[in-house]
């Protein structure tokens, strides 16, 4: 089969759905990169091309779902028929709350073994995008005396910086329920939930964190985690 030449920003991304779908799939340990670029009829010269490593295009993959979130978050921004406490709640839930995919990545991306993948993510900088929108409803929430910030934008990298812990947290905690060495052995981005009890004290503890950082006090947070 003749391969079809794309633009080159096409083909990255390309890649990177690829990509994701076949770690989904297979397991990132079971995927190679000659799998990927058999699945799009590419070379591998074309995959070093756009990614170094494999590992760099799982970042990519997550770069992808971090943009997807920031649109979601602008999306709540707009929106006219909710006060900024409500919105806040709302971004809160949607970083928090990760889809089925999502939480099969973050499980694999927060084994122990996986330090070095993690810190290529933070190079990434993966707030620099979605602080500012969120920081936009602090200041229009203080604005209206809802909230009583000094400084929205470093409040809000604060609060992502404690949720996106919270899900580093989390998936520790859902490690420690099986054998490190069974799991440092699975292929699969599976992991096991942690307990409810455990659920219920970070639930509560962030909802707290969150009313205390906004020094609101009329109104009650509601995490879906």
């Amino acid at each position: 089969m003749s391969r079809v030449i794309k633009d080159p920003e096409e083909r990255r991304e390309e890649i990177i759905i690829t990509a994701e779908r076949l770690f989904l799939a297979r397991g990132y340990e079971d995927t190679s990169i000659s799998d990927i670029v058999k699945e799009i009829n590419v070379s591998q010269g074309a995959f070093y091309y756009y990614f170094e490593s494999k590992e760099d295009v799982l970042v990519a993959v997550m770069v992808r779902q971090i943009a997807q979130m920031e649109r979601d978050f602008i999306g709540i921004a707009g929106r006219d028929d909710l006060d900024e406490a409500m919105k806040i709640n709302m971004m809160a839930n949607r970083m928090l709350c990760l889809s089925d995919a999502g939480k099969k990545i973050h499980g694999y991306i927060h084994q122990s073994k996986n330090a070095t993948l993690r810190l290529k993510l933070m190079r990434a900088r993966p707030f620099a995008e979605i602080a500012p929108v969120m920081a936009n409803v602090i200041a229009a929430g203080c604005s209206k005396g809802r909230f009583h910030v000094s400084r929205p934008l470093e409040t809000s990298y604060l609060l992502l910086a404690l949720m996106a812990s919270s899900i580093h947290i989390f998936y520790r905690n859902g490690c420690s329920a099986s054998s490190n060495e069974s799991l440092e052995k699975s292929n699969a981005f599976n992991i096991n939930q942690p307990d409810e009890a455990f659920l219920e004290n970070m639930r509560e503890a962030l909802q707290d964190l969150l009313a205390r950082a906004l020094d609101i006090s009329d109104f009650n947070f509601v995490l879906k985690i």
